[in-house]
């Protein structure tokens, strides 16, 4: 997901299939979750200059807008917001200004306040790195995105719990409309027992959700003679994907690794540890996060216990096969893969013909539909059989979910310091979160589908219906499995072993040593009841 991780009736009627069967428990990633999601999306995003509401003076509310409410709270002040893809007035300047408008009209209903929009700066940016560096110096904006797989790590180090504010109304919600007596009434279950955080405390609020799929050169893979609608299997599917470099001479896929941080092989990862450890999934679930869904991904304490209780071991031999399939996956990027710096860079490659598809999510939609210049579609992964992996279920898993870029929480810095900054932050945070005005977001955005209750949005799931119904996968983003730092050392073994630095038995050796150190030094956090 970067993170840049339904008008019509048949739109508004996906939406609504996709919250029954969604379920969703990574991200990106975004990222993606999704990341993500974008995924997962994606945590390459991060913040730039300060920008004032007032700057976005050329925006105007939007047609049919009703004037902004006040919540009856007196609030003054002034704030720093980053909004991620939201507001990022180089890249796409429509949303930008309806974002600011909307800035705009919350300053106008509460004079005396000012809400500064923090612009996005250009892909590429470490979001961890530009963070820690702002946090240790209280100069982050009050409110801020980052990627709930990630905020959820840092939790009460960085961020405030919302508990309370989520358990109140939202004030900006129309009496009766659901949100109006309970704020979390207004976001899907699902999506908030996937963003609780191991303390059971949520830290953002999860505004919109993401799905990814594999953008495909119609003309490429007809020249090959592949056509994705018959992929029955994971073997099937690299067959078919060797088969376009071997007649084209073309690189079948366009991904990228980073040794740290978020990159896109990120969303296959999860997939295959999936695909190889889902008929355990029942062996990890703990009692106290059961849901309605059978299937869901775990969260970092369910990780960390199965590690520790050695149901899930790095030495075990499903780990030989998840090793072989992501060797397999990896022989399909380009030759030079490692110097890919960040998801956007793959887009020229994409465009010029030199990769014959991309991994990537809605936020493309828009972008995609006005610079490619060939016959595209949309595909996904098939099933994972019991050939493929013995743990498999016989389906494949969609990499989407509230790893995008509407996941927004408030920083320990505004709480502390005083002067009213944390009463205005929770006010606007309730003000963009209500779904007249989160909802011309993202239909201006037009590449995430909004959670929030009552928005809608254009048509950024074109293509994407049948992914959005698959299952979600069993296991986060490394960083969002256990810890930040865990899931950096996880993609440097595994890059060790796509480069031939290590073989197998020592690169299990290495992911398993990961595990537990990850799943300690969680336990050691987190002070679980049943560490030892």
């Amino acid at each position: 997901m970067p993170s840049k991780r339904f008008v019509s009736t048949a739109m508004v009627l996906l939406f609504t299939l996709s919250l029954v069967l969604a379920a969703c428990g990574d991200t990106p990633t975004t990222a993606p979750a999704a990341t993500t999601a974008a995924a997962g999306a994606a945590t390459t995003a991060a913040a730039g200059a300060a920008t004032t509401a007032a700057a976005g003076a050329a925006a105007t509310t939007a047609a049919g807008a009703a004037p902004a409410a006040t919540s009856g709270k007196k609030v003054s002040g002034e704030i720093s917001v980053y909004l991620n893809s939201y507001y990022d007035p180089t890249a796409d300047k429509e949303t930008a200004d309806v974002t600011a408008a909307i800035a705009k009209e919350y300053e106008a209903a509460h004079p005396g306040t000012k809400i500064n929009l923090v612009a996005a700066v250009p892909t590429g940016t470490d979001l961890e790195t530009w963070l820690a560096a702002r946090m240790a110096a209280n100069q982050s904006p009050e409110i801020m995105w980052q990627q709930f797989g990630t905020r959820n790590q840092r939790a009460s180090t960085w961020w405030l719990p919302l508990n309370q504010y989520l358990n109140a109304p939202n004030p900006y919600i129309a009496a009766g409309q659901p949100g109006s007596a309970k704020w979390s009434d207004s976001l899907p279950d699902y999506v908030l027992a996937q963003t609780k955080a191991p303390d059971n405390n949520w830290y953002q609020v999860s505004l919109d959700w993401v799905e990814t799929g594999l953008y495909y050169n119609k003309d490429i893979f007809a020249k090959a003679g592949v056509d994705p609608t018959t992929w029955k299997s994971w073997a099937n599917y690299v067959k078919d994907m060797q088969t376009i470099k071997e007649k084209t001479g073309v690189s079948p896929l366009g991904m990228y690794i980073a040794q740290q941080g978020w990159s896109n092989w990120w969303w296959v990862d999860d997939m295959l540890l999936t695909a190889n450890w889902g008929d355990k999934a029942n062996d990890f679930y703990l009692e106290k996060y059961k849901t309605a869904a059978a299937f869901r991904q775990l969260n970092p304490e369910e990780v960390a216990k199965a590690i520790i209780e050695g149901k899930l071991n790095a030495t075990d031999p499903r780990m030989d096969n998840y090793l072989k399939m992501s060797k397999e996956y990896v022989g399909l990027l380009p030759n030079d893969y490692t110097s890919i710096p960040n998801l956007d860079e793959l887009d020229p490659l994409f465009y010029s013909g030199k990769v014959a598809s991309v991994w990537t999510g809605t936020w493309k939609n828009k972008t995609y539909a006005k610079n490619i210049p060939f016959n595209y579609g949309v595909a996904y992964l098939p099933p994972f059989t019991k050939d493929d992996a013995p743990g498999a279920t016989g389906s494949a898993y969609r990499v989407g979910g509230p790893s995008s870029a509407g996941q927004y929480g408030i920083t320990q810095a505004a709480a502390k310091a005083g002067g009213g900054k944390l009463d205005l932050a929770v006010d606007f945070l309730h003000f963009l979160s209500a779904p007249q005005n989160f909802g011309r977001m993202a239909k201006a955005f037009g590449g995430y589908i909004p959670m929030v209750k009552g928005s809608q949005s254009g048509d950024v799931m074109a293509g994407f219906q049948k992914i959005a119904e698959l299952p979600e996968r069993l296991f986060n983003d490394p960083d969002g499995r256990l810890t930040v730092e865990s899931g950096n050392k996880w993609s440097q073994a595994m890059q060790g072993f796509f480069l031939g630095q290590t073989d197998v038995a020592t690169t299990k050796a290495n992911l398993q040593k990961v595990w537990m150190d990850g799943a300690k030094s969680l336990c050691t956090a987190q002070k679980y009841d049943w560490c030892k």
